[in-house]
């Protein structure tokens, strides 16, 4: 009987491996527990413990990997240890995504967790990196999710996680398949590495050319003239945006740019938000060239605020309120004042005028008034491409890293039930 004939095989396999996978309930392989609710002078000291982003941030677990220490006592430990081949289940979270997403730990020194995870101790064999893959394919992400509980926080209980069924090969098909997925995740984490090296390569030629400390020569290798200092209202005009809301669709012809537009590198975020061309949106049509700089940031500690997002084609888009379109007065190369906009040095300086708590804001009316040094348009536009090629390096390898995903997201499509 052919792969395609059998109900519980998967599309590709190892070759040597034949015979349908097991269905098991995965309570047949695990126990589960809560883990610590501990004081808040109890943290920061002790063992380390495994916690929401120790979840969300690794492709398994290691001692060393972890951020988080807590101390408690003796048998409080003996009662929450997280030891080598366990699962972790992130218990609650704010979406559907994300509750009961499973991470496993792999080290042989014993890690502690925290309130907000359920820990699967292993109590029958399995490999680790199969059943976490398996956990976490789309089909069963959506299981668990499903069955999970709450409104504006969800929440999956260990009776949930018992009674989940899994598809199960022989012990050795298990290995064969976990360790492929080890070399793909070990694969990405070196490439995301280098993609980390890159970008602070970036930020450290960023810092040294906007402070001064690393300059251009002209064409005849002679310095470029001093910089010149000039406020933000000499640089650009300006013009601020309003509510559009009522026009919101998801088939119109311009993509909209408000608060979640604004990426962490200053790029646009497509939230798929569309608006059509009439007498209300036409004066919020961006040009190319110009920057759609945010006013508001949904958290304090300000990681979006005053971040610019460069306009690369004409008719595309249209921006929304708090958010300021920035035009550049014609003696100076758009591009490069993007980069300015979005250097540490120029947002640090925004973010010293943030108001408000939870939600942060900013006027336009005080950013203009801020201070900057400019250089001709000719160092300009020597800067501008410099960096160009560097966030070209960036995005090839970003890519890179993309392909690398999606071959493993490939494999996980084919390689389970």
């Amino acid at each position: 009987m052919s792969n395609t004939q059998k109900k519980n095989v998967p599309e590709l396999r190892f070759p040597g491996f034949e015979g349908e996978w097991e269905e098991k309930k995965l309570g047949e392989f695990c126990e589960f527990n809560n883990g610590i609710n501990a004081k808040k002078e109890q943290y920061g000291m002790g063992r380390k413990f495994i916690n929401v982003l120790d979840i969300l941030n690794n492709n398994f677990i290691t001692y060393e990997s972890i951020i988080g220490k807590v101390s408690v006592p003796e048998n409080v430990e003996k009662n929450n240890k997280v030891e080598f081949g366990d699962l972790v289940f992130l218990r609650s979270s704010e979406t559907r995504e994300d509750v009961g997403l499973c991470n496993v730990y792999l080290d042989k020194n014993y890690a502690l967790y925290g309130g907000f995870i359920i820990r699967g101790k292993k109590v029958s064999d399995y490999n680790p990196i199969f059943l976490k893959e398996a956990l976490n394919i789309p089909k069963k992400r959506y299981e668990i999710g499903s069955a999970a509980g709450g409104s504006t926080r969800f929440n999956v209980s260990q009776d949930i996680l018992r009674k989940i069924n899994v598809k199960f090969p022989s012990i050795k098909e298990q290995q064969k398949i976990g360790d492929l997925f080890s070399k793909l995740d070990r694969q990405i984490e070196l490439e995301e590495q280098k993609l980390e090296l890159l970008k602070q390569q970036k930020k450290g030629y960023m810092q040294k050319i906007f402070s001064q400390e690393l300059r251009f020569k002209d064409e005849n290798g002679n310095d470029y003239p001093e910089w010149e200092s000039k406020s933000i209202q000499e640089i650009f005009e300006n013009k601020g945006g309003t509510a559009l809301e009522t026009e919101f669709n998801f088939d119109g012809n311009y993509k909209v740019i408000s608060i979640g537009s604004y990426s962490i590198n200053s790029t646009y975020n497509d939230q798929n938000i569309r608006v059509n061309k009439n007498k209300k949106t036409e004066k919020y049509i961006l040009s190319k060239g110009d920057l759609a700089m945010v006013l508001n940031d949904k958290t304090k500690d300000g990681k979006i605020i005053g971040r610019s997002i460069f306009i690369d084609k004409d008719n595309q888009y249209i921006y929304n309120q708090r958010t300021e379109r920035l035009i550049p007065f014609a003696e100076n190369d758009n591009k490069f004042l993007w980069f300015l906009m979005n250097t540490d040095l120029i947002r640090n300086k925004i973010k010293g005028m943030m108001q408000g708590a939870t939600q942060v804001y900013i006027n336009y009316s005080s950013i203009k008034l801020i201070s900057i040094q400019l250089p001709l348009l000719e160092e300009q536009q020597k800067i501008r491409g410099f960096l160009e090629v560097l966030s070209g390096i960036t995005t090839e390898q970003l890519h890179k890293i993309d392909q690398l995903k999606e071959r493993k997201k490939a494999f996980l499509q084919k390689m389970f039930i």
